[in-house]
């Protein structure tokens, strides 16, 4: 299964830390464990592929009200459980979050535009999606600590 990824991060640490490549002008390419990669460069190219692939967002948090450094997410059950296993291997906190835009008494929201469409049509399609975000601020051990869990979650 391919998996394509987009971040709204700086995405040289993706390149050189799955070892992406480009060909020609596509997209950066690469392998992580037995999952093709892809990194594409905005959300409506995401929106392009067909169903059978697997989608990483990568993002940041502002750190009110959360902890800097900590690892948010939301996603598909079974992504979820993979970052769940990669987080306790790494023995790093992590946190779900609803990415909906109405508030809820029960779950922390996470807003941030168009992240709620995108996933809705995700789940629609019935694509696999994880959204991982790291607090503010963002840094070499943070993006270090985001490669780690990717490269955990498809091996």
């Amino acid at each position: 299964m391919k998996s394509i990824l987009y971040t709204e991060l700086a995405s040289d640490f993706l390149i050189e830390g799955l070892g992406l490549h480009c060909r020609d002008k596509d997209h950066p390419v690469g392998k992580a464990g037995r999952a093709d990669l892809e990194l594409v460069s905005s959300i409506s190219e995401l929106m392009l592929y067909p169903e059978d692939i697997q989608v990483i967002y990568l993002g940041k948090a502002e750190a009110d009200p959360f902890r800097a450094g900590d690892i948010l997410m939301a996603g598909s059950d079974e992504l979820l459980d993979r970052a769940f296993l990669a987080l306790d291997q790494m023995e790093q906190r992590g946190l779900v979050v609803d990415l909906s835009p109405e508030p809820d008494a029960h779950q922390v929201n996470l807003v941030k535009d168009g992240l709620s469409e995108m996933v809705l049509n995700l789940e629609k399609r019935g694509i696999a999606y994880l959204c991982l975000f790291l607090v503010e601020p963002v840094d070499a051990e943070g993006t270090a600590k985001l490669v780690s869990i990717i490269r955990k979650i498809l091996a």
